[in-house]
């Protein structure tokens, strides 16, 4: 479970957020099929988001680009560490995570990274991201990529 570890804010976060966030993580390291979908319906219809291979607007683009996620990688796990949020509502958020990937060449690589997430919608009963940030060491990714 990517949020069992998970240090929070003082204040709880709203279930849905929680829930959202599971759901997301566990969607990220899935290669089911319909995993792809399922992500992008968590996000309205013109969220941005950045990965480590770029910027996608549009829930469209968002799962175009999970579907060619598992292009270089056999298996991945992400874990988020640590949340912080600078609204009360948990609408906008910076999540400290860790991310663990066995690729189809042997390489493997684990690596921390950061997130700004921010929602629309009540954060009490139905999230939707409108943005996804990541900043994280693309170094190791592409050597391991590389075979190096």
């Amino acid at each position: 479970m990517s949020l069992a570890n998970t240090i929070w804010p003082e204040h709880p976060a709203p279930k849905a957020v929680t829930t959202w966030l599971e759901t997301l993580f566990s969607l990220l390291d899935s290669k089911d099929p319909s995993a792809p979908e399922k992500a992008g319906a968590l996000y309205v219809g013109d969220a941005v988001v950045y990965g480590m291979a770029g910027k996608v607007v549009g829930t469209e683009a968002i799962v175009k680009a999970r579907e060619n996620s598992w292009t270089h990688m056999d298996s991945r796990k992400h874990e988020v560490l640590r949340v912080y949020t600078s609204k009360n509502d948990f609408s906008d958020l910076l999540l400290i995570g860790k991310l663990s990937a066995k690729f189809k060449n042997g390489k493997e690589v684990t690596d921390e990274f950061i997130v700004r997430l921010v929602f629309q919608g009540d954060t009490e009963l139905n999230p939707k991201g409108s943005l996804y940030q990541i900043w994280a060491d693309s170094a190791p990714w592409l050597k391991a990529i590389q075979g190096n």
